[in-house]
């Protein structure tokens, strides 16, 4: 049986956006119920991984903005160093 948060896609993309912003993690992770262990090891997996990577991403995104910006700005006063 689907989890309610799974069953379709715009379900699935509302779920994983709220599991980024720490919403319902528990929840979510208590919704998935190990009928097959190897669907419940995927499912923890992919969960985990995408939140990490997700994470990851946002982050390398921000210092690439304000590391930019600050090369920007040094250029743009000219004192070269």
């Amino acid at each position: 049986m689907v989890p309610f948060s799974f069953r379709s896609l715009s379900m699935v993309s509302e779920c994983l956006f709220s599991l980024v912003n720490g919403d319902d993690m528990f929840v979510t992770f208590a919704e998935v119920q190990p009928t097959n262990p190897l669907v419940w090891l995927f499912s923890q997996v992919y969960l985990y991984s995408f939140i990490g990577l997700f994470t990851l991403m946002v982050l390398s995104l921000f210092i690439a903005l304000i590391t930019g910006s600050y090369e920007t700005i040094k250029v743009w006063a000219g004192t070269g160093v």
